[in-house]
């Protein structure tokens, strides 16, 4: 199922984050304290079809990524002093930056990595937006819409009394309440989709300027994208993309779940709109890509 997809890569992801962790640990003869999550993942992973050579390829993806990791953490170290503490943020701190793994100097300033791991030669999730910067940033409120499919799908299987998480487990179970939950579902992910398309061309040049320097996290100066795939390694920081009040500012539908931000005409941004695991039993999220310009 597609939560266990999704679980899958969540654990790849981890672990190729804790490995990178580790490695800067290693580099300034730093305390790794992950021991036993990297362990836990490395089995997870391994359990998982195929799971040796997903394995292989995050540690593959490692060796591509350290010597550029060095090079930029030799950098920041002459400008902020030596590293005294490697923090894996695990996701803890999404609404204030995508950072992977935060490297705190003795000047108590900070180098950050978002980091990706990708098996072919794509540039991955710039952002996983979740509802409450949906919220702050597009003015759009989704919570009634959000209970009404839960009710219908708890009307369907018949189960008012359940809570959600005994309902989900059940709907996991049960191919007619999945199906069900994955139709009713994809109605309200499409209904939001056309919120957010709606709403971000109705915001003013200066909002939407906002909003897509809040996706690229253009404002946190401290901040490196870190991108090994098939093709090698990719490093820019998100400061050097911030988007400027320039001349037109536009999204455009390209299916019913997803739209394109156009920057002067120029296809730069896809976000598609989907539920978290997937089908119509979580919270709903967008997430964001550059346009692969080499499509067109």
């Amino acid at each position: 199922m597609k939560d266990r997809k999704a679980k899958s890569n969540r654990a790849q992801a981890d672990y190729f984050e804790l490995l990178v962790a580790q490695y800067i640990c290693h580099l300034y003869n730093i305390r790794f304290s992950h021991s036993k999550e990297i362990a836990m993942l490395s089995n997870q992973i391994l359990s998982l079809p195929n799971g040796a050579n997903r394995l292989k390829l995050q540690n593959d993806n490692l060796l591509k990524l350290a010597p550029k990791l060095k090079k930029i953490l030799l950098f920041e170290v002459s400008k902020k002093g030596k590293i005294i503490e490697v923090i894996w943020q695990g996701r803890k701190l999404t609404i204030k930056t995508t950072s992977d793994v935060d490297a705190e100097h003795i000047t108590h300033k900070f180098t950050r990595f978002s980091i990706k791991s990708i098996s072919e030669s794509g540039l991955g999730t710039i952002k996983n937006l979740g509802m409450r910067s949906l919220k702050i940033y597009l003015g759009i409120n989704f919570q009634d819409e959000y209970k009404k499919m839960w009710k219908k799908l708890s009307a369907f299987a018949r189960k008012p009394e359940l809570s959600k998480r005994k309902l989900k487990l059940k709907v996991l179970k049960n191919k007619k309440l999945f199906n069900f939950a994955s139709k009713n579902g994809k109605k309200y992910q499409i209904k939001l989709n056309q919120l957010c398309l709606r709403s971000f061309n109705k915001l003013s040049k200066e909002n939407k300027v906002k909003f897509l320097n809040f996706i690229l996290d253009a404002n946190d100066k401290n901040l490196y994208v870190i991108i090994a795939n098939s093709n090698g390694v990719i490093t820019y920081k998100p400061l050097e993309k911030e988007v400027k009040l320039i001349s037109s500012i536009t999204a455009k539908s390209n299916s019913g779940v997803g739209y394109t931000i156009h920057i002067d005409n120029i296809p730069t941004y896809r976000i598609q709109t989907n539920a978290t695991n997937g089908i119509g039993i979580s919270p709903f999220c967008q997430r964001v890509f550059f346009v692969d310009t080499r499509k067109s």
